[in-house]
């Protein structure tokens, strides 16, 4: 991840789900009970306020200015013969563990507890920071100069802040809710599993690390994945998991939504942006939800949600080639189309009787045996961990330009600790809490923190062993769920001290502890036996969520300045206003910004801030800029914007959205007496646009001129070409080449 980018004190965890859970869960007996019945829901959790540091990134430099995506919880209820288990996904960094049970105690009337609700992060690094049970991991690292010029800044990066109450209270209701809404919406069901693999979009971002799993050593920056024995495909966890459920409609199945899970950093939108944005996670929800909607034709007033799950993540990114949102955009399109095709596998495979099932425990790192000796009793990061990853590094890199990784003691510093260079700073778990699910022939088990690839792998391995007799035939890892410990390393890779080895809290054998507990668990749920007694622990650390709401902002807005009369297509649409400061004029679950188009005499929404081409910043004296990027296929004619605050309106002028003027032109290789050229986009100006460009023109024309004759020939997946004699003059004119939708090229090419 990248999360702690920064220097001393920055750290992990919280905490944990405690005191008062069963072992195996269940909620009450519904009528009917014994067929599967399922419901979804959702809710905003972005915070109405700017101003927090972003939460994963963990720079005191990178606060919150705006909002590029909004931040989602999502729920999927399922209940059979009883039992209840909620699947809920939540567009943040981490989970807190105390803030997990305070979600399940909020809603403990509908037969939910701590033991029941697998809440899961995204793992975006542009959500809000500070909303921790455990304080250190509250604490966002000083620059350079802010050390210098802000005598407060070395205070609280060595005295760390309790949660903030108002967003604390703010998320508790929020993810509750969305809960409330799927138990609310319980129906008859049937579910199915599909999987896919998806290859090519995410690189093992600790190569070194990994390759020493097979007993390769390389220092820093000299691996390659050439040297892991399976090449490419062995470096990364390619699955992609969909447990799809539809609704029973008069006897018809009716989409509802999926649990899924991939693995990936949500770390393509960097620090930088400076905004809220759930990063290429929240395109790939948003676009599946809306296709899945179209191709099964779900009525509007239907919820259909992806509740998308992190899996063994810890170092696989796909932020080290892709970069701001449209970079976001174009790797959660990838992985929107992957989850397409499993969700359309899992169509062949739906039943209404497929089991599920739930165990939770809590175990702590007490130094007991687990295999490879005593794992550690206490949580120290190492030096590694205070640089961050390689996404982004943190503000110590910036002064030093060193990233300490592999760097190490001379000796055994600790017990369970190895050879790490110890940072003695932190408060962390000492407990953590479990789960494993069983739904149909799938285990899915729970990982409190970031495993890596290999450590999911080993975890993947020991639980379908175990559990493969009673007919599991697959294990889904679900990382970042219930508690945050930071990462989880193998041995070998703990030992490189990589920035994951250097994070990981408990020692070189924490996971080892995990694999063990996990496939316990599994083991008595498979044969129909209690969890294990869990250890009693306080996760919620005295956080109370019992902050004010949030402020519903300026009861007046004025316009300050409007849209360009004309606007092109891929082009921004801009608008500033004069409101409230720090974003509180932003209604919660509503759109804040819109755009409008005019269809005869009434204006139709096209497009708002709850989708994925917008952008509005704010600053402390309440002045909003806010830019909508106009669709390469937008309907040309006359549209505005509308902000439509909490306790006010504002409507901007009438503007014309005409034809995109900026296709590219260029030769491409063509047969002797053939000419070719290929007609594309331009490409996304990094953190200012905000959607992906297709590699080519999908289709349309290229009007030649060869010779003196002037021919229109059609493009085809990017591609144009034209019979022309060796010698003869070849152009295409400004304007000469245009796309499906009538955007035009430019400039005039001479080919030859």
């Amino acid at each position: 991840m990248n999360l702690r980018a920064g220097m001393r004190a920055l750290a992990a965890l919280v905490a944990l789900v405690a005191a008062g859970a069963v072992a195996a869960p269940a909620g009450a007996q519904a009528p009917g009970a014994g067929g599967l019945r399922a419901g979804v829901g959702e809710a905003d959790i972005t915070p109405p306020r700017t101003g927090y540091y972003l939460g994963g990134w963990t720079r005191a430099d990178r606060l919150v200015e705006g909002q590029q995506t909004r931040l989602f919880a999502k729920a999927m209820v399922l209940e059979q013969d009883g039992r209840k288990v909620a699947l809920v996904s939540v567009e943040l960094f981490m989970v807190p563990g105390g803030l997990q049970q305070h979600v399940a105690e909020a809603v403990a009337d509908r037969g939910f507890t701590t033991g029941n609700v697998l809440m899961s992060a995204t793992h975006t690094h542009a959500g809000p920071g500070g909303f921790a049970n455990y304080a250190t991991l509250n604490t966002a690292a000083p620059n350079a100069r802010m050390l210098l010029t802000d005598p407060r800044a070395l205070g609280s990066l060595l005295n760390p802040v309790r949660a903030d109450p108002q967003l604390y209270t703010f998320l508790v209701q929020q993810i509750s809710a969305a809960i409330r809404e799927a138990d609310d919406r319980l129906a008859p069901a049937v579910a199915g599993w599909g999987d896919e693999q998806l290859y090519g979009l995410t690189r093992n971002r600790s190569l070194e690390a990994h390759l020493a799993n097979h007993g390769i050593r390389k220092r820093p920056g000299e691996g390659r994945v050439e040297d892991d024995p399976e090449g490419y495909p062995g470096t990364i966890d390619p699955e992609v998991d969909v447990l799809r459920v539809d609704r029973v409609v008069d006897g018809e199945r009716r989409p509802i939504g999926v649990w899924s899970q991939f693995a990936a950093h949500a770390t393509v939108v960097k620090s930088e942006i400076r905004a809220y944005t759930g990063d290429h996670n929240a395109v790939a929800m948003r676009v599946f939800e809306r296709e899945v909607r179209e191709e099964a034709d779900v009525p509007d007033d239907e919820p259909v949600v992806n509740v998308f799950a992190n899996g063994a993540e810890g170092d696989m990114s796909a932020g080290l080639d892709h970069t701001g949102p449209a970079g976001a955009d174009e790797v959660g399109r990838v992985e929107a189309q992957a989850l397409l095709r499993a969700w359309r596998r899992a169509g062949d495979a739906m039943t209404s009787s497929l089991p599920v099932d739930v165990r939770w425990t809590q175990t702590c790192f007490c130094g007991q045996r687990v295999e490879g000796g005593r794992v550690a009793d206490r949580a120290y990061p190492g030096i590694p961990f205070l640089t961050g990853s390689e996404e982004g590094r943190g503000p110590l890199y910036d002064v030093t330009r060193q990233s300490w990784e592999g760097v190490k003691g001379g000796g055994t510093l600790l017990p369970g600790h190895g050879h790490k260079v110890i940072v003695p700073v932190g408060s962390f778990p000492k407990s953590v809490p479990l789960m494993v699910v069983r739904v149909g022939d799938r285990m899915i088990a729970s990982i409190p923190g970031e495993p890596t690839k290999e450590s999911g792998a080993r975890v993947k391995h020991d639980v379908l062993r175990a559990t493969s007799p009673a007919g599991v035939r697959k294990v889904v890892i679900a990382g970042l769920t219930n508690e945050y410990i930071n990462y989880i390393t193998t041995p070998e890779e703990y030992d490189t001290q990589h920035y994951e080895g250097g994070s990981t809290m408990y020692g070189r054998l924490s996971l080892n502890l995990l694999r063990q507990s996990l496939t316990d668990l599994s083991s008595r749920l498979v044969r129909g036996e209690a969890a294990p007694p869990p250890r009693i622990y306080d996760a919620k650390r005295g956080v109370v969520p019992n902050g004010t709401p949030y402020p519903e902002g300026s009861a007046t807005g004025t316009l300050l300045a409007e849209p360009p009369a004309r606007v092109a297509r891929l082009g921004h649409a801009t608008l500033s206003w004069q409101g409230g400061p720090y974003g509180a004029d932003r209604p919660v679950g509503d759109a804040f910004l819109r755009a409008e188009r005019r269809v005869g005499d009434v204006w139709e929404e096209v497009d708002s801030d709850l989708g994925l081409a917008m952008l509005w910043r704010v600053g402390r004296d309440g002045r909003y800029e806010a830019r909508w990027e106009v669709p390469r296929d937008a309907p040309t004619g006359e549209y505005r914007l509308v902000v439509t605050a909490t306790r006010y309106r504002l409507v901007s002028a009438p503007f014309t959205v005409e034809p995109a003027a900026t296709l590219t032109v260029a030769e491409a290789t063509a047969p002797p007496g053939r000419v070719a050229v290929r007609v594309g986009y331009p490409a996304a100006r990094e953190n200012v646009d905000l959607t992906a460009r297709p590699d080519g023109v999908r289709a349309g024309t290229v009007t030649f001129t060869v010779g003196g004759d002037r021919r229109t020939v059609p493009i085809s997946d990017g591609l144009a070409e034209i019979d022309a004699p060796a010698g003869v003059p070849v152009t295409v004119a400004a304007g000469g080449a245009q796309d499906e939708d009538g955007n035009t090229s430019g400039e005039a090419v001479a080919l030859r």
